[in-house]
């Protein structure tokens, strides 16, 4: 039996819990392309974090854009980001993933209620 951590899940995995990541995507999904839009439209995100975060979904081949690596700095004038195939299908399941935990939201908020008041 392959390890989880050995299969490809814990790659997709490890993409999607980084904290910026998804509002990344989505953001390049809704149309926010340029690293000053990126920058000014994620609040609480600082410039380094951000640069990381970009260069990390490049290499992951979610993001397609302008290269910049960590250290660098994005540049105004530099062509937009766009979500490559694979991000558009990342992209496909994080919206079902939204559109379940929306149909579940009274579950999701109840369960965790329920089991704190029964620990008790």
């Amino acid at each position: 039996m392959q390890r989880m951590a050995d299969r490809p899940i814990a790659k997709v995995l490890d993409t999607l819990s980084r904290r910026w990541s998804i509002p990344v995507i989505y953001a390049v999904a809704e149309g926010r392309c340029r690293f000053n839009d990126l920058h000014r439209h994620l609040e609480g995100i600082n410039h380094k974090v951000l640069i990381e975060t970009v260069y990390r979904l490049q290499r992951d081949g979610y993001l397609d854009g302008p290269l910049t690596a960590p250290g660098g700095r994005g540049r105004t004038e530099a062509p937009p980001y766009a979500l490559t195939g694979l991000g558009w299908q990342l992209w496909g399941l994080i919206e079902d993933i939204d559109k379940w935990s929306k149909e579940r939201e009274q579950y999701l908020v109840r369960a965790p209620a329920e089991f704190d008041r029964l620990a008790r």
